[in-house]
């Protein structure tokens, strides 16, 4: 009898920790404080003839033209999606300057839920901008952003204004207005 109850106890025991431990996985796995981000986007500039009609093609001309391409990668750390901190590096192209820009920084990243699925994000940057397009141009780089995401996919749209600490040729420090794309991984 004394046997058959020492088996009981511990059948029941290791189930006991089996279900212990079981929690203390599901528990990890839920902790994960870490985020990578990507981004695409294009900086924008006025068009001179904005309003005019083209007269090759007999339409009217874009308020914007592209001006370029901006790839960025972010890793950071967050507290419950809501507030990180990240640090970036990627490659701006800048068309009408004959600029291509390496800019490394560390942002700031709020983004509140606004819906189940939705939340708008802001998200500002400081760092140091460096040119690879050999000009020899070493700057600050400031950036500020705002845009909405949709949580369940991780995908994003945002608008950007982003200023280089330098200028290549007239005393203005060069800057850009872009919109993108991006996709947030937690």
């Amino acid at each position: 009898m004394k046997f058959k109850f020492l088996i009981l106890f511990i059948l029941l025991w290791q189930i006991g920790f089996s279900q212990e431990e079981e929690k203390q996985k599901k528990h990890y796995h839920d902790s994960k404080s870490f985020y990578s981000k990507f981004e695409l986007s294009s900086p924008l500039r006025v068009n001179q003839y904005a309003g005019e009609i083209n007269e090759y093609t007999g339409e009217e001309e874009p308020w914007f033209l592209l001006d370029g391409i901006s790839l960025r990668a972010c890793i950071g750390s967050h507290y419950d999606k809501w507030i990180g901190i990240g640090m970036n590096i990627g490659i701006d192209w800048k068309a009408n300057r004959c600029l291509v820009v390496a800019p490394l920084f560390g942002s700031l990243r709020l983004s509140p839920r606004i819906t189940e699925d939705i939340r708008i994000t802001s998200e500002a940057g400081y760092g140091r901008a460096l040119s690879i397009s050999g000009d020899k141009l070493s700057g600050t780089f400031k950036k500020i952003s705002l845009g909405i995401e949709d949580e369940e996919n991780g995908f994003g749209i945002y608008i950007e204004l982003c200023q280089y600490g330098f200028s290549k040729i007239t005393p203005e420090r060069i800057g850009s207005f872009s919109v993108g794309l991006n996709y947030i991984m937690f």
